[in-house]
């Protein structure tokens, strides 16, 4: 198991420019370096060699996203309800007994009772894959977002001594002390809301329902977000799904539209209670256009800073551009674990953290499988850590 003091001590000299040991490694796979394979023995596909052989490099070299300290705060947003239905109170919310579809594929409804008539929420997912597919989304007209907002909303805290862990943990740590907590994305909401499709066209056709919805989040996460500064939690806070307002799928009229005025205004909010909050913003595509913006809303970091064809900068190129304002998580791309030699991945690890400079760097893949490996990926795998440890000195 990763140690994880001299983990936060990479990460935090990452972001101030300074040197450690070497360049923190966060996982090519889904398992953390916080974790034991031996002790857990997880069943299938991860209970093979190939597996075992990877987590056991991930435990002993690679680093933990800060969030992942040993000790969470108290879960703050409505479980169910947190990316599908706005935020609404658990009260609302009834999630129906799963199916079995047949050859391994499961399907769930979830239902959200409103005053207006019930929304509904399906997904499925397949035995062996660690991910699932959202089947029908709750909004698919205009009626269905003002049933969404229809419901009375109320933040249900937590009980205040369910917070003694976790400010114990913080005193204890002090310095290096990097958990915090995350913030899905305004974008991400009305995505997880409605289809993809739906939610382009609306940009344009239904600007007043998208910004009811807007507010709505803006308002709920608003109170949560500072209900958790409140309590001490930060410095790390971690946006996710911005991607769908990122080029090509949105222009820059739309990103400063609803991105800007939403995720902006929590990003201020953070910084503004905690100055030297590190604020990490992941995002695939072509954020190439998108750095200046993230400067200027005060975000501290972002991932996976994409390469051409998948977006459109380079590792060194974003260095030199951000000059030491973003520290930059990349950029070995999952097509290239899959489809590369060992001896190319090597070469791309070099260049992510030579290219342009050491500082403010953090190796990072844009993403990991969520099922069993491939020979390719595994060997690949292998090599990033390797490479990540040869060319991550200082």
């Amino acid at each position: 198991m990763q140690d994880l003091l001299a983990s936060n001590r990479r990460i935090r000299a990452a972001y101030e420019g300074g040197k450690a040991d070497r360049v923190p490694i966060f996982p090519p796979i889904s398992w953390s370096p916080r974790r034991n394979i031996l002790q857990e023995k997880p069943g299938g596909w991860r209970g093979e060699p190939d597996f075992i052989k990877v987590a056991r490099l991930v435990e002993e070299h690679c680093d933990p996203v800060p969030s992942l300290g040993e000790v969470r705060p108290p879960a703050v947003w409505a479980p169910g309800s947190y990316q599908r239905f706005l935020e609404a109170p658990a009260q609302y919310i009834e999630e129906l007994p799963a199916q079995k579809l047949g050859n391994g594929r499961n399907r769930q409804m979830t239902l959200l009772h409103t005053p207006k008539g019930d929304l509904r929420y399906v997904k499925e997912w397949e035995d062996g894959i660690e991910t699932v597919w959202d089947v029908e989304k709750p909004i698919k007209c205009v009626e269905d977002a003002r049933r969404m907002l229809s419901v009375p909303y109320r933040f249900d805290r937590p009980d205040e001594k369910a917070w003694e862990p976790f400010r114990q943990y913080r005193a204890k740590m002090g310095r290096d002390f990097l958990t915090g907590g995350g913030v899905n994305s305004m974008v991400a909401m009305l995505c997880g809301t409605m289809p993809f499709e739906l939610l382009l066209e609306w940009v344009v056709t239904e600007r007043e329902v998208l910004k009811a919805l807007a507010d709505a989040w803006l308002e709920r996460v608003s109170e949560k977000a500072g209900y958790m500064l409140e309590h001490g939690v930060g410095p790390f806070w971690h946006f996710n799904g911005v991607e769908r307002a990122s080029p090509p799928m949105m222009g820059p009229k739309q990103w400063a539209e609803w991105v800007v005025p939403y995720d902006g205004k929590i990003m201020r909010m953070i910084r503004q209670r905690i100055p030297d909050a590190i604020i990490h913003v992941h995002c695939h595509g072509r954020v190439g256009t998108l750095l200046d913006s993230w400067i200027d809303m005060g975000v501290s970091s972002t991932d996976p800073v994409e390469p051409p064809p998948q977006g459109n900068i380079e590792m060194g190129e974003a260095k030199r551009r951000v000059a030491g304002r973003l520290t930059l998580w990349g950029n070995i791309e999952f097509a290239d674990m899959e489809h590369c030699t060992p001896d190319q991945i090597e070469d791309k690890v070099r260049h992510a953290l030579e290219d342009g400079g050491k500082q403010h760097t953090i190796l990072f893949p844009s993403a990991t499988p969520h099922e069993r490996h491939s020979g390719r990926f595994t060997a690949n795998a292998v090599r990033y850590i390797e490479a990540g440890l040869k060319y991550g000195q200082w």
